[in-house]
């Protein structure tokens, strides 16, 4: 047995890159059966205790996103205690509606021409809105996200349920913010 003169190269697998697959749509209007209810339950359970934090987690984001320049620059400004607590309203709103798996059309209403309107800093400006909303809309998908598969168990089937249906519900909320800035 000889060996090469040239080292052979360490022959691995390599994985495809694949890109992030953000949220679509969802097709509006919706099927009266869209929510599982089994799902929408295991939801409600799994992210109940973790409102609070997710609540701060979010309005940290948006503050962060908002101010990104100004950080940038070393010159970060603080934000109005009024405008602070309009954010924390609105997205503790948002969060309930979500996690108790809200589709109805008034909800669909407050997510497009209020809460995400005012948790992105644009209260009348519904094309901006949108654009930013869909940051938003990701951000609470992976922290409801972390708090379904928050342990491990035996039987995943409840947690992909809630997944589903998190997802159904955020793909809705989406389309309706995406729809607002058409409809005004």
């Amino acid at each position: 047995m000889t060996k090469s003169a040239v080292p052979e190269a360490n022959v691995t697998a390599l994985r495809e890159p694949r890109p992030f697959l953000f949220l679509e749509p969802a097709r509006l209007p919706l099927r009266k059966d869209a929510v599982d209810a089994v799902g929408a339950a295991h939801l409600h359970a799994a992210a109940e205790d973790a409102v609070a934090a997710i609540t701060r987690s979010l309005v940290d984001f948006t503050i962060e996103r908002q101010n990104r320049r100004a950080i940038e620059r070393g010159n970060p400004q603080p934000i109005q205690l009024s405008v602070l607590n309009r954010r924390r309203r609105a997205a503790r709103s948002w969060i309930l509606a979500v996690i108790s798996g809200k589709l109805d059309a008034a909800t669909r209403h407050a997510v497009s021409s209020l809460w995400l309107p005012t948790l992105t800093g644009n209260g009348s400006d519904l094309h901006k809105a949108e654009v930013r909303g869909q940051a938003l809309i990701e951000f609470l998908r992976g922290a409801v996200t972390a708090c379904i598969f928050s342990e491990p168990a035996d039987n995943l089937l409840p947690h992909a349920k809630a997944l589903h249906v998190l997802e159904t519900v955020l793909a809705v909320h989406l389309a309706a913010l995406r729809v607002a800035p058409a409809s005004s």
